[in-house]
């Protein structure tokens, strides 16, 4: 991968020299303590959904490599990915109308879908870049493991039901939300991608990913909607490169796994 000289390489195409990028910072939002911008006492077994205490966070920035050919040519995709939302999604529900308690069996799976977007992994493995993050939930950490990420694992347990009751059964879903930009490494220079006969907006993928967590919890009612809010905290914005071409005068193989992508 070549450095990022701060000026434009005399070899670069005459045909496009590019434009210098001007990355506009963004103010990062930390989550207040909950005694001054939460209801307390904190409780997220109180509604089914809970959102951000100040709306989507960004949990994660950072690049992944697409491709590389040192010396020659690479691509890399920059994503800021967001926090929309954090579901309690029943898998089952059970009413006991009898004097003894009842036993059943319920199995839930873990995992991660990506419900908008998918042809991203034409270009690389978005599941890939969960696994094992981190990100500040509810004043603590929280690590995304491989059997919610880039596998998926099925749990079956026994669960007991008392004599007239009702008993359902949730398990965690984490939203995000991924906004991915590209940067083509060559002709000696890392460029930002921007859109066809242009430099803004730079091309961007955006992607919707749903996982299927390995928390679950039983109450003895259905939850209200909500949404409650989460203490979770934001990261800054993924750097961009120095300069932007137009996505015309990008390498071919690059333009070729913008296409593979549905851009």
């Amino acid at each position: 991968m070549s450095s990022q000289p701060s000026t434009v390489p005399t070899n670069a195409l005459v045909s496009d020299p590019g434009v210098k990028h001007t990355q506009v910072e963004e103010n990062v939002e930390h989550t207040a303590p909950v005694t001054k911008s939460l209801a307390a006492p904190r409780d997220l077994h109180d509604y089914r959904v809970h959102t951000p205490a100040y709306g989507p966070a960004r949990t994660f920035a950072g690049q992944v490599t697409i491709y590389n050919r040192p010396g020659d040519e690479g691509m890399f995709a920059v994503i800021n990915r967001y926090l929309e939302r954090v579901q309690w999604i029943q898998i089952m529900a059970w009413r006991n109308d009898t004097d003894a308690t009842q036993q059943y069996q319920v199995s839930y799976t873990t995992g991660l879908t990506i419900t908008q977007g998918s042809d991203v992994t034409n270009g690389f493995s978005l599941g890939a870049s969960y696994e094992g993050m981190s990100i500040g939930f509810e004043h603590s950490t929280r690590t995304f493991r491989s059997t919610e990420t880039t596998s998926s694992k099925t749990t079956t347990l026994t669960v007991n039901v008392h004599p007239r009751s009702e008993l359902v059964f949730y398990q965690r879903r984490f939203d995000f939300r991924d906004n991915i930009t590209f940067i083509n490494d060559a002709w000696g220079q890392w460029w930002n991608i921007g859109p066809w006969g242009g430099y803004t907006p730079l091309t961007t993928k955006v992607t919707s990913v749903n996982i299927m967590a390995e928390e679950y919890f039983t109450n003895s009612a259905r939850l209200p909607e909500g949404p409650g809010s989460v203490a979770v905290d934001s990261v800054a914005a993924a750097s961009l490169a120095g300069w932007t071409r137009q996505r015309d005068n990008v390498t071919q193989r690059a333009k070729n796994v913008l296409t593979s992508m549905g851009l």
